[in-house]
């Protein structure tokens, strides 16, 4: 009985699938965003949009075939959801809303060794269609079919789709770092974790930098990538991880996390230690600001009343003074 094989298929844009009986791979990529959305990093890379209901929107995306075969490649959406603090996607042809009001032409062609075709992607919102957001993906695909039984193989490439529906504007989008702590691998590299809460009205796909300063004996350290795939759905809130070098010292330091998904960027400081094992304290970066600032208050206060006194003083001196009569 011949089975299905389904190969690793990635969502990064330009990230290659190796096409079956051929040395080379399959690749899509976005062509186009909105022009509201030209300095948006994410709708240069993925299909990124809000609509009211009943809108159409089009957008193209160049398929290429960087094999030495000819190939067949089928283009097609899927559906596809958000938890785990990871875009998940379906099996096949899975299917969810956005999938019935997305169509792809062509949806199969072949193409030669080296040669490029754009494709169509078309998105029809109902008229009736409710608010929210809406996952999917736009994947290009090609099959190996032995000639006589055997396994199949399917390698497959995509791009998301992040396609919000309702009246008015766009849900703004916001997130917050609500704690940063450090933790030690069990295979020992020590990591900073952000905990990282989406309070907008979209989806997120966070990355962003991590600086060590303040550590033992005047050291610094990074800046550090944050790993790469952490996507947040709405109301959501996941760990963002970065993982260091075994040799790093293990503190104390002083860690800041820059991170940002499109045009939001928010950052947080915080002193932090490695434990030698499991993970540390969460330490909320805004309650040492918090705290300095009630400090600074309360030090204003004091010294205010200091200097109320201290004026009120003075001037019950003069006035004293001034009613002494001139001839005594």
């Amino acid at each position: 009985m011949r089975k299905l094989l389904l190969a690793m298929a990635t969502l990064l844009m330009l990230s290659p699938v190796v096409a079956a009986h051929a040395e080379g791979s399959i690749g899509i990529a976005l062509t186009e965003a909105p022009t509201n959305r030209a300095n948006d990093p994410r709708a240069r890379t993925y299909i990124v949009d809000h609509v009211a209901p009943g809108s159409t929107i089009a957008r193209k995306v160049k398929v290429s075939n960087d094999t030495e075969a000819q190939q067949a490649i089928d283009t097609y959406a899927a559906a596809a959801t958000i938890s785990g603090g990871e875009f998940r996607f379906g099996d096949g042809h899975a299917r969810n809303e956005l999938t019935t009001w997305t169509s792809v032409e062509p949806s199969t062609a072949t193409y030669a060794p080296g040669e490029s075709k754009l494709v169509t992607v078309t998105i029809a919102v109902p008229k009736d269609a409710s608010e929210g957001e809406r996952y999917g993906v736009v994947w290009a695909s090609v099959s190996d079919k032995p000639s006589s039984g055997g396994i199949t193989s399917v390698n497959r490439v995509g791009i998301r789709i992040y396609l919000s529906v309702g009246p008015g504007g766009e849900p703004p989008s916001d997130f917050r770092i609500t704690g940063i702590q450090a933790r030690r691998a069990k295979t020992g590299e020590p990591q900073v974790v952000a905990i990282v809460e989406n309070t907008g009205g979209r989806a997120l796909d966070l990355s962003g930098k991590l600086n060590l300063t303040k550590g033992p004996g005047g050291l610094s350290a990074g800046p550090f990538d944050v790993k790469v795939g952490t996507t947040l759905g709405l109301h959501q809130t996941e760990p963002v991880v970065v993982t260091l070098d075994k040799a790093l010292p293990a503190g104390p330091w002083r860690a800041r996390l820059d991170l940002e998904s499109g045009l939001d960027k928010r950052d947080a400081e915080a002193t932090i230690t490695f434990p030698k094992a499991g993970s540390g304290a969460v330490v909320h970066p805004g309650a040492s600001a918090r705290n300095d600032m009630l400090g600074l208050v309360a030090l204003v206060v004091v010294f205010g009343g200091l200097l109320f006194v201290f004026l009120g003083r003075q001037m019950f001196r003069r006035r004293s003074a001034s009613d002494v009569p001139d001839n005594l």
